[in-house]
C-alpha cells in the first residue's frame, strides 16, 4: 500500500506523486482543523450530503466557521445533526436543494445565501459524477455529455452566480474558490473519457477564473483529494479488482487539506493544481521555487515543445 506520513514517497509515479517527499493516505496532526480558527467566516460546498463534500463540511465546524451553507440534492437533515454533535457551539447552517446543472436552481442558491450570510469567504465546488466505464464508440452520448454537464458547467453555473458574494468581503478578508479537480486531469486512462475530459477543463477553467478574478482579491485553485471510494465511484465494492490498491485515501484527508489551504491568506496558490496526499507543510516551504518556476500548472513548455503534465 502506498506509504504513511513516516515514510518516503517511494512507490507512486512522477509528474503528481513526487512533489513532496513524504505523501499522506489520512489525515495528520499538522492539518487538524481545530488549530485553525475560521470565526467570522461563510462558506458555502456543492455536493456537501455526503462523502467528500461531508467531510469538508465537518473539517470546517471543526475549525470554528461562522456560517456554512450546503447544497445538495439529497435531504441534509443528517449532516446538521452530525455538524451539532460534533460542536459545542455550532456555526449557523443553511442546507440547501440544489441542482448544479439547473442555471435558476444555482441562482436560487446563490440568493438565499446572500439574503441569510451577505457574503461568502470560500466556495468550494465538490459536486461531480464518474461518468461511466467503456469505450468512445460504445458510449452513450447523453450519459457522456452529462457527465461534462455536471463537472464543467456546474463548477461554471455555480462560480458565475457566487463570484459576487465573495467580492463582496472585505478586502482585508481572504476570499477562495477551490475546485474538486482530480489526477485523472492528467492521466489517459482508456475507458473514463468523460471524467479526463471534464476534470481537464475544470482544470483549465480554475486557471481562468484565477486570472480574471484575482486582481480582485479572489484565489482559484484546484485539488485532488486523494483516491477515495465514495459514492461516486458506487463504493468500494465497484472498484475493479487491478485499482483497490490505489484507493486507499480518506475523506477527512481532503476535509482538512482544505481547511488547512484557505486557512490563511494564500494567493500564490491561485490557478495551482494541489493533491491532498502531498504533505502539505513541505508543499508551503517551497512556495518561492513554485512561484519562481511557475510550477504546479497544466501548460505548454514553448522551450521543448512538449505539454507538461504537472511540473
Amino acid at each position: 500500500m502506498p506509504p504513511s506520513r513516516d515514510q518516503p514517497n517511494i512507490l507512486r509515479g512522477p509528474g503528481d506523486y513526487d512533489v513532496t517527499t513524504r505523501i499522506h493516505n489520512d489525515s495528520y496532526p499538522e492539518i487538524n482543523p481545530r488549530q485553525f480558527n475560521l470565526s467570522g467566516k461563510a462558506v458555502f460546498i456543492t455536493g456537501g450530503s455526503r462523502g467528500l463534500g461531508r467531510s469538508m463540511v465537518l473539517s470546517f465546524v471543526k475549525a470554528g466557521v461562522s456560517k456554512i451553507a450546503v447544497g445538495a440534492r439529497s435531504n441534509l437533515d443528517g449532516l446538521e445533526k452530525e455538524i451539532k454533535a460534533n460542536c459545542a457551539n455550532p456555526p449557523e447552517f443553511l442546507p440547501i436543494k440544489l441542482d448544479v446543472t439547473d442555471e435558476a436552481s444555482v441562482a436560487a442558491a446563490a440568493a438565499e445565501v446572500e439574503k441569510n450570510f451577505g457574503k461568502l469567504n470560500v466556495l468550494i465546488n465538490n459536486a461531480g459524477v464518474l461518468g461511466k466505464y467503456g469505450l468512445i464508440a460504445d458510449s452513450d452520448p447523453d450519459v457522456w455529455w452529462q457527465t461534462l454537464n455536471v463537472n464543467v458547467r456546474g463548477p461554471y453555473l455555480v462560480t458565475r452566480a457566487f463570484l459576487p458574494l465573495l467580492l463582496k468581503a472585505g478586502t482585508d478578508e481572504e476570499k477562495y474558490i477551490v475546485n474538486v479537480c482530480s489526477v485523472g486531469a492528467h492521466l489517459t486512462n482508456p475507458r473514463l473519457s468523460a471524467y479526463q475530459v471534464a476534470k481537464n477543463g475544470l482544470l483549465k477553467f480554475t486557471t481562468l477564473t484565477n486570472a480574471e478574478y484575482s486582481p480582485q482579491g479572489v484565489t482559484a485553485f484546484a485539488i485532488h483529494p486523494g483516491n477515495i471510494p465514495t459514492d461516486i465511484m458506487g463504493g468500494p465494492s465497484a472498484i475493479p479488482p487491478h485499482h483497490k490498491h490505489v484507493f486507499v485515501e480518506t475523506p477527512e484527508l481532503s476535509g482538512d487539506s482544505v481547511v488547512y489551504l484557505v486557512s490563511k491568506r494564500r494567493e500564490w496558490l491561485g490557478g495551482r493544481y494541489i493533491n491532498c496526499t502531498w504533505d502539505l507543510p513541505e508543499l508551503m516551504s517551497k512556495e518561492v521555487e513554485i512561484v519562481r518556476e511557475d510550477k504546479l500548472k497544466n501548460k505548454f513548455d514553448y522551450e521543448l515543445g512538449v505539454e507538461a503534465e504537472c511540473n
